[in-house]
């Protein structure tokens, strides 16, 4: 699945109670289709949009808008990507974490080609990459397992072996830009899948152990590392690495 985020819009901070209407205007893809507000915008009426909270505005296609800040705390869009972990379950749906104030719900036949007789097998503690449905202060927040054509794109229950991290939000959104120098770096030296959830998740899976938290712990200070600072921090990680594994090496072969 590509949920990349394409940040036209990176050069353009906003504070609390900005009217960012005509910039929205200008810069959507489609004037046919009205304009999507994410996190950060609040819709007034009609025609204004103002933004409650400090950050970058950034959009991706079509027509979606939001504000990217040093946020922690997740609170659900419609049509996010989320990884998150089952917490329970009935015989119609389960409940998953998502990392919001209140879990989300999950049907069981939210899946492609799941029916009534044949419901999705799901089992608590399952790690799953989700859409969100339906979002609001209201009701419950809803998921589903598929696209809007009711195919599988990449959703569902993720394969067991992995690890998931907790991440500031602004993190994985510098994760699914298009122009991502994070997942070149590591790209370049890894070989090792990743699942990035627009709710602070990261679902991250390589073939031993020691890649896969030299993966994490990477990801997890990425919020204190500049663009040119990426390449020594990694460096300086394989390095602690391999100095742990020589030292058990050596501990071994005294045994």
């Amino acid at each position: 699945m590509s949920n990349q985020i394409n940040s036209h819009l990176s050069g353009n901070t906003v504070l609390p109670g900005d009217n960012v209407s005509e910039i929205l205007k200008a810069y959507r893809d489609d004037e046919n289709k009205p304009v999507i507000v994410g996190p950060g915008l609040k819709r007034l009426n009609k025609q204004l949009i103002n933004s409650y909270k400090a950050g970058q505005l950034l959009h991706r296609p079509v027509n979606l808008f939001w504000i990217n800040s040093h946020q922690r705390y997740y609170i659900p869009c419609e049509r996010d990507t989320v990884v998150g972990v089952v917490i329970s379950k009935t015989s119609t749906f389960c409940r998953v974490d998502i990392g919001a104030s209140e879990s989300a719900t999950l049907s069981l036949m939210a899946f492609p080609n799941a029916t009534k007789r044949n419901k999705a097998i799901v089992e608590i503690g399952d790690v799953l990459f989700a859409c969100v449905l339906s979002a609001s202060k209201d009701v419950e927040t809803e998921l589903v397992c598929m696209d809007k054509d009711g195919k599988k794109d990449g959703f569902g229950v993720l394969p067991r072996g992995g690890y998931m991290i907790k991440v500031p939000l602004n993190i994985c959104r510098r994760l699914l830009a298009s122009d991502s120098k994070i997942s070149r770096n590591l790209g370049r030296k890894y070989r090792f899948e990743k699942t990035v959830g627009l709710n602070g998740r990261i679902w991250i899976r390589s073939k031993s152990i020691q890649t896969t938290i030299l993966i994490s712990n990477f990801i997890k200070q990425l919020e204190y590392v500049s663009d040119d600072q990426q390449d020594h921090v990694l460096n300086l990680l394989e390095q602690k690495m391999n100095n742990n594994k020589n030292n058990k090496h050596k501990h071994s072969r005294k045994l």
